[in-house]
């Protein structure tokens, strides 16, 4: 999901320094806070760099070097199974097989379609969930097939999350590989029905027994570390009318019309500056992103409707523009004389989340920091946490369960066609989860 269904941050800088027109500075003053908290003195930092020279974990990670081309097969392999939202089936089935290949502990698939299994710790340690999700945003019937040129993978959902999925499995495969041991027990969680709203892992996270110390979710590009959650609603406008055919629809009331004059009304909404130091990522965001309506094409539609998927940072901004959108999509229904009606869905219940700054100080995200930088490609820009999500982390966030999302590719264009991802960076990538599972199971 990512916040994403497109946009994606791809570095947070610090604002010190930043130019900024006037009219961003307070803003800035407060967001500051919120978005670059790389400010903040690290703390808590679990990894250890010389746990990568361990014996085991040592082979664990050569092993990864080892199967870097079996690796990328199974990913395309992976990418060519359909796993639409609420149709994981058949990925859901081949994960699965796999986990009980691993020889995981009490692996299951839940009304859902979640899979999840355990790998046992030898006790006294954290258990730790390791999350990807297994179905993309490409609807039932879209051509599947990866090409690959040079470096580069090419296919709808090769990167989100297919390559972090794969990426994962190929994780605990390596600490069996390795030998290496916990204390801790490690969660392999494939969630389902992420990109329609987090449901999948809401359910599991409700539903399956387990009350995880830490919650990771694979979710994100690898130079990215999330540790927030973004407010997030999804609204859905229906406009009525008696309808009519066409030889009578001049001057009747329509709701394609109301449909129309309110999409117009709602991009006409001010929304509050972007905060500076981001690239395509920008927030408030406000989207349509799907309509629908009508029967025939000679006739006034009996309903027609839209979608708006609205985000914000904050409880106070996001309900201020809630405020707005179903103010102005209301108006239009009374201007063109339809009736009205909307049905909305909030994503995530924040009332237990904890503060920012405790939550950028949490050992999971602190870990998680350290390893991404010092696994991250040579000259490439340091890795800043961000307090933002749009992931199946955002659960364990609103229930108050320390969380962080992280990435094990380079990815681009998610949610395109035209995705397209690195073939190489899932290597390191996947060592960088060996050594933050290792890190915060045997602390």
């Amino acid at each position: 999901m990512r916040l994403r269904h497109g946009a994606r941050v791809h570095q947070v800088v610090r604002y010190h320094g930043v130019q900024m027109t006037p009219s961003l500075a307070a803003f800035t003053v407060f967001f500051g806070i919120l978005f670059f908290a790389p400010l903040l003195p690290a703390q808590n930092n679990w990894f250890q760099p010389g746990i990568v020279k361990e014996p085991a974990v040592a082979k664990a990670l050569q092993s990864v070097e080892d199967r870097s081309s079996a690796i990328v097969d199974e990913w395309i392999h992976l990418v060519e199974i359909p796993a639409p939202s609420g149709k994981e089936q058949a990925r859901a089935e081949y994960i699965r097989a796999e986990m009980q290949k691993l020889g995981l502990a009490d692996v299951r698939m839940d009304d859902k379609l979640n899979v999840s299994g355990v790998r046992k710790g030898t006790g006294g340690g954290p258990t730790v969930v390791f999350a990807a999700h297994t179905d993309t945003v490409f609807p039932e019937g879209t051509p599947i097939h990866v090409r690959r040129e040079g470096d580069i993978l090419t296919a709808p959902g090769v990167g989100d999350d297919t390559a972090n999925l794969t990426a994962t499995l190929e994780m605990f495969r390596a600490l069996n590989r390795g030998g290496v041991s916990t204390k801790g027990d490690l969660v392999f969680l494939a969630s389902s029905q992420e990109e329609v709203g987090l449901l999948g892992a809401k359910h599991w996270m409700e539903s399956s027994g387990y009350k995880p110390d830490m919650f990771i979710a694979v979710d994100v590009n690898q130079n990215e570390v999330w540790y927030g959650a973004l407010r997030i609603s999804i609204y859905k406008f229906f406009y009525t009318s008696p309808g009519a055919h066409t030889l009578e629809s001049r001057g009747a009331p329509s709701p394609a019309k109301a449909v129309a004059k309110a999409i117009s009304a709602l991009y006409e909404i001010p929304l509050p500056p972007v905060v500076p130091g981001l690239d395509t990522f920008k927030l408030p965001a406000l989207n349509v992103g799907m309509l629908g309506g009508g029967t025939v094409f000679n006739a006034i539609p009996r309903e027609a409707w839209f979608t708006v998927d609205l985000r914000s940072l904050d409880n106070t901004t996001q309900d201020k523009l809630a405020s707005a959108v179903v103010s102005a999509a209301k108006q239009a229904a009374d201007k063109e004389g339809v009736g009205f009606r909307v049905e909305e869905t909030s994503i995530g219940d924040y009332s237990k989340a904890r503060p920012q700054s405790e939550r950028l100080n949490q050992p999971v995200v602190q870990t998680a920091l350290a390893i991404a930088n010092f696994f991250r490609k040579s000259g490439s820009p340091e890795i800043q946490p961000a307090d933002l999500g749009s992931t199946d982390a955002n659960n364990a966030v609103g229930l108050g369960i320390p969380a962080v999302a992280v990435g094990a590719v380079m990815d681009h264009q998610p949610h395109r066609l035209e995705e397209f991802a690195e073939a190489s960076s899932i290597v390191p990538g996947i060592k960088s989860l060996v050594a933050l599972a290792v890190s915060l199971t045997t602390h």
